[in-house]
């Protein structure tokens, strides 16, 4: 049973194939569904589907999707690797492997099926601060 709670904020994305990128939500993001909302037609026209709690996306069936790369959308995880081995099993377009960066994060960059763009990031090192990291930063960048 999933959590009912007010979303602070959630991100609609227009999808050609709602089932599809369903399916792809599920088995690569490991989201789960929260429902699925049908047409008169009894046909899925809008699915809620959910990662880590207030990580929750709306799918819509649209028949024209223009994804950009004007926007990406970042998502922690606590487990990068599972996330990566599952885009490699389900051929996702990765655009950057695991990478550690600067900033204290491993990140991990996806294209879904419609084209919007995820990074996934994991922490490296959860003991360090927010000062030691920004100076981190500031000395390698």
């Amino acid at each position: 049973m999933n959590e009912f709670y007010q979303m602070p904020l959630f991100v609609k994305l227009k999808v050609r194939d709602i089932e599809k990128s369903k399916e792809w939500y599920i088995n690569v993001l490991n989201f789960t569904s929260v429902f699925d909302f049908q047409d008169g037609n009894e046909t899925t026209s809008m699915t809620h589907l959910r990662g880590a709690k207030y990580q929750d996306l709306m799918l819509i069936k649209a028949a024209e999707v223009n994804a950009s790369d004007s926007v990406i959308i970042n998502l922690f995880s606590s487990n990068i690797h599972s996330i990566y081995q599952a885009a490699l099993e389900n051929k996702t377009n990765i655009i950057q492997q695991p990478t550690i960066q600067p900033w204290n994060a491993k990140e991990l960059t996806l294209k879904d099926p419609d084209g919007y763009i995820f990074t996934i990031t994991e922490s490296v090192d959860a003991n360090k601060d927010f000062d030691t990291v920004i100076d981190n930063v500031k000395v390698q960048l």
